[in-house]
């Protein structure tokens, strides 16, 4: 059940949220309101889906929610065998209804947090009301180093030194185009397996050089670029040829349906500033 929930100014100054897909903040507000007294619904993606962006085809809502917890906004865990979501700081930074029922739902404390993604460390989840319109309100505090708790830091630091990851996926990660909510974890998992089918790693960056090559000669906007696990998946992605071909336009059956569009509709313009062009030649001067 939807409830009322506050807004507050330094939500829209947070500085992750800010450079980000605008659907990764409309999202983190719909769980507001999803959420019970303490901040806790059920993990259900596509129940959210239909709460938040009822009207909106085409998005995964999982890999939505999983960028909101490797960036602090949530935590996603599970309870004998259930799963929940947490939103972080929530308690310290709304206040609901006197009259609200309680929370049903067990804390993160409770059980084994969901190690899929990075999530934000339970002891962040402040315990006091919001009582004022503070400039940073409702930005995580493991969003800002000198307010995170040392324990908190030393546990992610511990998770970065044991990732292991090879010196070749560390070299097509850095040459992988930026995508919001893109899992490093993820993307390492999808290119063991590959490895293990035997792709070779020289196979892996070549197609992710012609990947990277391709988004920025199409301009492919962030939101639309292929998540990397997606892309090192069985779907074999980096072995097409993302070349596009010399002083053409790539033909839109290669583009997801959005680019296709933005494809289209500079078709359009461009075809029109032509046509103007055109009738102003006849205008005298």
């Amino acid at each position: 059940m939807a409830r009322a929930r506050n807004v507050k100014p330094g939500l829209f100054k947070n500085e992750v949220l800010g450079v980000a897909d605008p659907l990764y903040t409309l999202l983190f507000e719909g769980l507001w309101v999803l959420a019970d007294r303490e901040g806790r619904m059920e993990d259900r993606p596509l129940r959210i889906k239909a709460e938040v962006f009822p009207y909106r085809d085409g998005l995964n809502m999982d890999e939505m929610l999983n960028w909101l917890q490797s960036n602090g906004f949530i935590q996603r865990y599970s309870v004998r065998g259930k799963r929940y979501i947490v939103v972080c700081e929530f308690v310290k930074h709304q206040n609901p209804h006197k009259n609200e029922s309680a929370s049903e739902i067990p804390g993160p404390e409770a059980g084994s947090a969901d190690t899929e993604e990075i999530g934000a460390a339970p002891e962040l989840i402040g315990s006091t009301r919001a009582d004022s319109l503070n400039s940073d309100s409702l930005i995580p505090d493991s969003l800002n180093s000198d307010s995170a708790p040392s324990g908190a830091v030393d546990v992610m630091a511990a998770k970065n030194v044991s990732s292991n990851y090879s010196a070749e996926f560390e070299q097509a990660w850095s040459e992988y185009p930026a995508r919001p909510g893109a899992s490093k974890a993820d993307a390492f998992k999808a290119w063991k397996a590959r490895l293990k089918e035997g792709v070779s790693p020289e196979d892996l960056i070549a197609g992710t050089q012609r990947y990277a090559a391709y988004c920025q000669a199409c301009r492919t906007e962030p939101a639309y670029i292929k998540q990397p696990s997606t892309f090192f998946g069985p779907g074999q992605h980096y072995s097409s040829d993302w070349t596009p071909t010399a002083g053409k336009s790539v033909p839109a059956q290669q583009l997801n349906k959005q680019e296709a569009l933005e494809a289209r509709n500079r078709a359009v313009g461009e075809q029109w500033e032509a046509q103007m062009r055109a009738q102003m030649k006849g205008v005298p001067a």
